[in-house]
């Protein structure tokens, strides 16, 4: 089991500088064209037809790389190597999947991109890292999300968005899970109970990510109480059963 994905948003997506003419009308379409088929490529891996995803996705790859190099970093390229990354996921491509994320997170980075965008990065790269048990790695990746998502929602106050008070509580059921799988249980169950508030404040408390939270938290209480004090990332793992599984997407 793995931690969860913050999933479904095209992100990435942003401006592109003015041009005069034929040659902004040029650019604009090429963009369209691109983005169309990066939406359809994610339709289609929604609905299970993968072979006809990949086929969008790499298509408006190669006309990407054909139109401006593929080394250089611009919001279409993020968007591009974001949902080819979920694809590569999708089909257990884990390998795959990292290296493309990775690139989308430098490009990110190097563009200012705004924060929920690059958190929702930062989840997917800890959700693939997670899979390849390398937890102590996939922690730092979300507590990097935290950080970011946190201050987004303390700088908009007000104007809060359910989406971004979920990629919250997403960002800390992320980081309980890979406490979980390091037997850090007291940090565990605290991350938990700070996504369970959050959720359930913003979301309702029959909202599944709300329940699951909570459950969660209760495990991971139970298992703190149970094996006492915590042990070291590096120990192996004791038979003290699977971290607890991701909220519904």
């Amino acid at each position: 089991m793995t931690a969860a994905v913050a999933a479904g948003h095209d992100y990435g997506v942003g401006s592109v500088p003015e041009m005069k003419g034929d040659l902004r009308s040029d650019r604009q379409d090429f963009q369209q064209v691109v983005l169309s088929c990066n939406k359809d490529g994610m339709d289609l891996l929604r609905s299970g037809q993968y072979k006809q995803a990949f086929e969008q996705l790499k298509y408006a790859e190669s006309l990407l790389i054909s139109k401006q190099g593929e080394d250089e970093p611009t919001n279409l390229m993020a968007v591009m190597c974001n949902n080819l990354g979920c694809y590569y996921k999708k089909v257990g491509k884990l390998h795959a999947a990292l290296s493309y994320l990775r690139k989308a997170l430098k490009i990110e980075v190097s563009l200012h991109t705004d924060d929920v965008t690059v958190a929702g990065t930062h989840l997917n790269i800890c959700a693939i890292l997670s899979k390849l048990d390398k937890h102590d790695k996939a922690v730092q990746h979300a507590l990097c999300a935290l950080e970011l998502i946190n201050s987004r929602v303390a700088s908009t106050g007000d104007s809060v968005t359910q989406d971004e008070y979920s990629v919250l509580a997403i960002a800390y059921h992320n980081v309980a899970v890979e406490r979980d799988y390091m037997h850090q249980w007291d940090q565990a169950a605290a991350a938990y109970q700070q996504g369970h508030l959050i959720a359930k404040r913003c979301l309702g408390d029959q909202h599944p990510l709300t329940q699951t939270l909570g459950k969660n938290r209760d495990v991971a209480q139970q298992k703190s109480q149970k094996y006492g004090k915590e042990r070291p990332a590096a120990q192996p793992a004791a038979a003290s059963g699977s971290p607890p599984p991701p909220p519904p997407p």
